[in-house]
This record gives structure tokens, sequence and C-alpha cells, in this order.
């Protein structure tokens, strides 16, 4: 499951869940690619649980609280 937010520069991101490296739930991001402007570095935040317990975040945090996240979120590299 993916969701689309808007930064507070206007840029349009997609965010969702991926898993810990090899698959493992350990250490699973939230995923955020810019839909708007694609010479952008992709981002992520490390979050807590499996990939399930971030998809429900995606579903169920706010939009503004997504862009929180956004706003600390380190490049992927």
């Amino acid at each position: 499951m993916s969701r689309t937010i808007q930064d507070q520069d206007l840029q349009i991101w997609e965010a969702y869940a991926s898993s810990g490296e090899d698959g493992f739930p350990a250490r699973s991001k939230l995923v955020f690619h810019c839909l708007s402007d694609r010479t952008r570095k992709a981002r992520f935040s490390v979050r807590d649980g499996a990939k399930s317990d971030v998809e429900k975040e995606v579903a169920t945090l706010s939009d503004a609280q997504l862009a929180e996240i956004l706003s600390g979120a380190d490049e992927l590299k």
C-alpha cells in the first residue's frame, strides 16, 4: 500500500513501507519517493516493528504526520 502527500515545498511524495535488510522485519523503513521531481533522491525513515506495522502507519497517520516524518528522513544511497 502506498499513499501520496504534499510537502511544504508543494512537492508530491509517495510514501510506502519497506522491509528490513534481506526481507527481515527488523529495521523496516518508511520510504518516500518524489513524484513531482524525479531528480530528488528517495528518502527513508527507519521505523519500529515489521513491515506490516509500517504499512499501518502509512494508512493511519495524517498527511501532516507523514510530512513531518519526511522532513526528518535520510536520503537513500
